[in-house]
């Protein structure tokens, strides 16, 4: 029996023989398994903070914050579906939860990570219509927005349901303790489910949310000599418009520097055989791109003063917070805003 059987029918197959076909030491697991218990706390508190911050003070409501809640859950249902398992099967050094398990786990990634990654695409659209016609901000309305993250809940399933269909699969990854897309065998279901995948899952949401900033800096660069000739409400509400694209931004920094090396991994596979990709290299961008649940909370925390002050409040479990404690940040419009959408 050859590796990629062993691989390939794991769940089926007998301790040992998976034993002989795993790549990395026991120690090594057990680091992994460390690592991923301490990634999945550090997402399911901070994201769960975040949401809480959100429903607890809705004075930080906006339509632009739906988007910025939305990210935080599809970063939590990561924490919740994947972290547990992928953590107890990197302390056993083996998958313990059989096919059907597999088949659920990399189902639950693929899902919660397609939505992440539309609703970065959303968030950078967000940012070009907000910054664009900020004087008829009030168009942005609630139900729009809740119509654009249907979308992107059913963008994200038609991805992960493609694979139990038959267009590409799910399987153990090299170290045989998490599943995801079977890129080992590279055959060319895997490839034309891939290379559509990276097209319109990754380069084109890329051009989008790039198009999208580049316009809206201009537009802040442009505007920056003649704000204070305008009205203090806009100008206000243009302030707290620049903490928020700020704050996007940096979620954006962070998801092309915690996914991009996978990716990259991914297509390697695609357009050269499996066999030529290092085994580290199998085993570090997934790591890295598990890392990415954790980063959004502390971009929140340390670039928006009204998520801050509401995140300090949450923590401390203030049971009441004057609406004015939020006026003390450079950003008081976000009341209006509120009150006008």
């Amino acid at each position: 029996m050859n590796d990629i059987d062993v691989i390939s029918d794991y769940p089926n197959e007998d301790q040992k023989d998976v034993m002989e076909s795993n790549p990395f030491l026991p120690c090594t697991h057990y680091i992994i398994g460390v690592y991923l218990l301490v990634i999945g706390i550090l997402g399911t508190f901070g994201n769960g903070i975040i949401i809480a911050t959100f429903f607890r003070f809705r004075i930080l409501l906006s339509p632009t914050t739906t988007l910025l809640i939305n990210l935080a859950i599809a970063d939590l249902g990561i924490c919740l579906f994947g972290f547990p398992f992928s953590s107890s099967s990197s302390f056993a050094n083996k998958w313990l939860y059989g096919d059907g398990g597999c088949q659920w786990y990399a189902f639950m990634g693929f899902l919660f990570g397609s939505a992440h990654i539309a609703t970065l695409v959303a968030l950078g659209l967000d940012r070009y219509f907000v910054l664009r016609n900020l004087n008829t901000r009030r168009r942005l309305i609630f139900r729009r927005y809740y119509l654009m993250i249907i979308v992107i809940w059913i963008y994200a399933l038609f991805w992960s349901v493609m694979p139990l269909l038959g267009w590409g699969r799910y399987n153990l990854e090299p170290s045989l303790t998490t599943c995801t897309i079977d890129w080992r065998h590279n055959d060319t279901s895997y490839k034309s489910f891939l290379s559509t995948y990276f097209i319109f899952g990754y380069v084109i949401p890329c051009i989008i949310i790039a198009t999208s900033y580049f316009i809206a800096t201009k537009r802040i660069k442009s505007d920056k000599i003649t704000i204070t000739d305008i009205s203090i409400p806009v100008r206000d509400r243009w302030d707290n418009e620049r903490h928020m694209t700020l704050t996007i931004v940096f979620i954006i920094i962070g998801f092309l520097l915690a996914w991009t090396p996978y990716a990259v991994l991914c297509m390697w596979t695609v357009f050269a055989d499996r066999s030529t990709v290092p085994s580290f290299l199998t085993l570090l961008p997934p790591l890295f791109a598990k890392a990415s649940t954790v980063f959004n909370p502390f971009i929140y925390f340390f670039t928006n003063p009204h998520i801050r002050i509401g995140m300090k409040a949450t923590l401390q479990c203030c049971k009441n917070v004057p609406d004015e404690t939020f006026e003390l940040s450079n950003s008081p419009e976000c009341i209006r805003v509120t009150q006008e959408e």
